[in-house]
């Protein structure tokens, strides 16, 4: 992996000369019995640099072994001399002002007090004096800061907040910063004193105090540069142009400066690009999601001295390239030999930005990624540049999707952008035509407005758009985002995770956040390792469903006890007002699940992909096979900046004759008026009743039309009619080998007969391959909540899951009675209670509906084909 330097590594500059003090040295020597002259000895020695070091990238001298570690003088001291013989443009001193206590005026503070002179002395005879003054070359107590013309010993120099060093706490590290050598308490700076006559061979300089308080001096270096070596130029963005292929960069460090940072791109912004299938991708972890890489290569962040030198060590290279940052980020690039260190975006200006919609004509939200020609990102300002997608470690307005990075931004935001080509992508959730395309910054351009096309409106057919599960990140940030990604309803969900609380703060028992048709609710996720996962949403009143875990680690903490299962969670919520979703469904435990859903306890699912041959499609039917009506919905499960807010998400069909209210729309999941989406649009109807609703047939059955519709900005490869768990009709449709442009959609119409009481739902999925590759967008999917057929005298029953259920319930039973650490013995003769309720029921049925008593033998379980009847009877 690439490095950046930490500016300790950089050879030795002919600019320089370091001045051997030794001779002059004088302190600490024969101390005044004071305690503060006492404590000033022992700050010098254990705090003051020691030996050859840098400061800022320049070379000193300091003081080594046990004697005098510094130069003092003051007004009642005597003047130092220091013999030079040689020209200098700038002289760096390392310094500082120790003020005696009782000469602090802090009632008064007096910026600019001389509190020593450096006085020149050329072979020419003539003499150039220049006054240290308090808070300009050296620092003072009564004003707080640093000085204005000289830097602390210390300079800043970048980590990667992603992978901080063993030494710092993650949240230093999300500054991005560390320290070079050099201890914070020395009180030193560096001071580089300007020589008015750069060309004369200096002398001597001779060190004066005008004060009581003492200046101490700790190492002196000479410097013939052009320009202020502590003064830096504006980071900026590197590229390395050589011969052969993009360059792979192995180091990098910049002598008089910093790199803060070595950037990997995935290739240039080119008409390939601005045409990728990749566009409007969200799928954090999907197979085939993340843009192939073309061309990629390394650029370099830094930013350092006019006079400073880029040594970069490229891979498959012997020696290291020396480039000049100065020409580089002057001219626009420094070449040397067959390879040049190019600057990117040199020239910014500040921006107001717009994105529009092009229905209203008015600023929205959006999700928006800008990058240079290079495939440089560039952040919005107030966004990071680096995007750290580690759990926990970034909840702001940024996110990292298909290796791009992103930043929610709000209709109008003013950023800076370079001139010149600026490639940008701009997504706004499912119902809006993602889009890449190029602009031209011109010179002195003040705006730049950018259009976002809707290309559906569910929204008007009264269907509102939901994340059930969300973390980490504050309610407003939460709306913003939403914003963004085209959510009306965000489920931002507290939690413990061991000993640490997450957003339990922000419950309010209440709507937190209602703004341009995006609400906010704060709920919980209450969790158990073994039992399961259930999310309490739109809980009302002042306290939430508590405890929100139980039963140890990974979710609560160590040594806390089982206290109530995941049904009494769900039944107080109920009493509360809420609704209930099992969340990544049925993911986490699973043990519990039969006895909170046959309850009806379970507003809805949250199924963990949607897409037709997993696991948590399949675990959904069973319950459906056995007449349990539960919805489907969708979330993100987001705690973490490496995934969108509403990837996943779930459509909810409210009355569109009504008002959108938080109210509203737990109540059309409770309906299981919903629809579960990673982008596709899904619509059903049977009998022209919608998605939730119950069809009456007389006891024979009857045969029902049933129309499906699948819409999506992304090509779909098939739409499916599913009853009682079998595909009974299908829609396809293959992509052309090139990605096609637009939404597309597909739509069946098919008379279905049943024979007894079942379900019917549709379900579409992504494309397939492309050219020999998953497509980008193969992992989108959608599927509809059934509709529900009512056959008196008939009821839905699967043997084998019914088994499989039961299996759950006894080693749920088992566990509690075996390994659970519980409150009490009463609460676990209440919580086993109510496992052996739903044992009772799942083995009565499998006895009188089944026809056979239950056991454990080798027959597999199966999943609903061609040769199952309605009812899935087993005998």
């Amino acid at each position: 992996m690439a490095q950046a330097s930490r500016g300790r590594r950089a050879k030795r500059s002919p600019l320089f000369h370091t001045v051997n003090l030794t001779k002059q040295l004088n302190w600490p020597r024969r101390v005044p019995g004071d305690e503060w002259w006492r404590e000033l000895a022992q700050k010098v020695r254990e705090h003051y640099p020691t030996g050859l070091q840098r400061a800022w990238g320049i070379p000193i001298a300091a003081a080594t072994g046990a004697g005098p570690r510094a130069i003092l003088v003051a007004r009642d001291k005597a003047e130092v001399s220091i013999p030079v013989g040689k020209a200098a443009a700038f002289l760096c001193f390392v310094h500082g002002w120790e003020q005696i206590p009782s000469t602090v005026r802090a009632e008064m503070p007096n910026e600019g007090l001389v509190v020593a002179e450096y006085e020149l002395s050329y072979d020419d005879g003539t003499r150039h004096t220049q006054p240290v003054r308090a808070r300009f070359e050296v620092g003072m107590r009564e004003s707080p800061g640093p000085p204005w013309v000289a830097v602390p010993l210390k300079m800043p120099i970048a980590v990667d907040p992603t992978r901080p060093t063993s030494a710092m706490n993650w949240g230093v590290a999300q500054t991005g910063l560390d320290r070079e050598a050099g201890d914070p308490r020395s009180g030193l700076f560096v001071y580089a004193m300007p020589n008015p006559f750069p060309h004369k061979r200096i002398r001597a300089i001779t060190l004066r105090g005008q004060q009581e308080s003492p200046l101490l001096v700790a190492a002196l270096t000479l410097f013939s540069g052009a320009d202020n070596p502590v003064r830096h130029l504006p980071r900026r963005t590197y590229r390395v142009k050589t011969a052969r292929r993009p360059a792979k960069i192995k180091h990098a460090e910049v002598d008089l400066g910093v790199v803060t940072r070595i950037v990997h791109t995935s290739g240039p912004r080119d008409r390939a690009w601005l045409r990728s299938p990749y566009t409007g991708v969200s799928a954090p972890w999907s197979p085939g999601s993340i843009e192939p890489e073309r061309a990629g290569e390394d650029l370099i962040e830094a930013a350092g001295a006019q006079d400073a030198t880029v040594s970069v060590s490229l891979e498959g290279a012997r020696k290291p390239l020396e480039f000049s940052l100065g020409e580089a980020f002057t001219t626009g690039r420094s070449v040397r030999g067959a390879a040049a260190l190019e600057v990117l975006g040199r020239r910014r200006q500040w921006m107001q930005v717009r994105v529009v919609d092009g229905a209203t004509g008015k600023p929205t939200p959006a999700r928006v990624h800008f990058s240079g020609a290079r495939g440089d990102y560039i952040a919005p300002y107030g966004h990071h540049s680096q995007i750290n997608p580690n759990w926990f470690e970034d909840y702001g307005a940024d996110v990292m999707i298909s290796g791009r990075s992103f930043a929610y931004v709000p209709g109008e935001f003013t950023t800076d952008m370079p001139v010149g080509d600026v490639y940008f992508e701009i997504y706004k959730g499912f119902e809006y035509q993602p889009m890449r395309a190029k602009v031209r910054i011109e010179p002195g351009q003040k705006e730049l407005t950018l259009t976002v096309n809707r290309w559906k409106d569910l929204r008007r057919d009264g269907w509102v758009t939901a994340d059930t599960h969300v973390h980490f990140i504050s309610p407003q940030t939460a709306w913003l985002q939403a914003q963004g990604e085209g959510v009306n309803v965000v489920n931002l969900l507290a939690s413990q995770w061991g000993r640490l609380f997450t957003n339990a703060g922000d419950y309010t028992g209440r709507v937190g956040v209602v703004e341009d048709d995006t609400i906010v609710y704060v709920g919980t996720e209450n969790r158990n390792h073994m039992l399961g996962h259930m999310s309490m949403l739109g809980t009302k009143g002042p306290l939430p469903v508590f405890p929100m875990c139980c039963g140890g680690p990974d979710e609560s903490w160590l040594g806390d006890p089982e206290f109530l299962t995941m049904a009494e969670w769900a039944l107080e919520n109920r009493r509360k007002g809420g609704i209930v979703i099992r969340p990544h469904f049925p993911a986490c435990g699973f043990t519990e699940d039969p006895v909170s859903i046959l309850q009806g306890l379970v507003d809805a699912l949250e199924v963990k992909d949607v897409r037709p041959d997993d696991f948590a499609v399949q675990e959904w039917y069973r319950y459906l096979n056995c007449g349990y009506r539960v919805a489907v919905c969708a979330g993100t499960d987001k705690m973490s900046a490496s995934a969108a807010l509403g990837w996943r998400r779930t459509y909810a069909r409210l009355d569109p004759d009504h008002p959108f209210t938080y109210d509203a729309w737990a109540e059309a999941v409770r309906a299981g008026r919903t629809v579960a989406t990673t982008g596709p649009l899904i619509d059903l109807c049977v009998e022209g009743r919608g998605i939730g609703e119950t069809i009456e047939l007389p006891a024979s059955g009857g045969t029902l039309e049933v129309r499906a519709t699948a819409e999506c900005f992304a090509p779909l490869s098939a739409l499916e009619l599913v009853h009682n768990g079998k595909v009974v009709s299908q829609a396809a449709h293959r992509p052309a080998t090139r990605a096609p442009k637009g939404a597309k959609r597909l739509e069946l119409t098919e008379k279905i007969r049943v024979s007894g009481t079942s379900w019917i739902a549709a379900r579409c999925a992504g494309p397939g391959p492309l050219r020999g590759r998953p497509h980008p967008a193969a992992y989108m999917a959608a599927h509809t909540s059934p509709v529900y057929v009512n056959c008196p005298g008939s009821r839905l029953f699967d043997g084998p899951a019914a088994r499989h259920m039961l299996a759950l319930v006894e080693g749920g039973t088992e566990y509690l009675n075996a390994l659970a650490t519980v409150f009490d013995e009463a609460s676990r003769k209440r919580m086993v209670k109510l496992f052996n309720q739903a044992r009772q029921e799942l083995r009565g049925r499998l006895v009188v509906e089944a026809k056979h008593t239950p056991h454990y033998g080798a027959e597999q379980y199966h999943t609903h084909g061609p040769g199952d009847q309605a009812d899935h009877r087993h005998g």
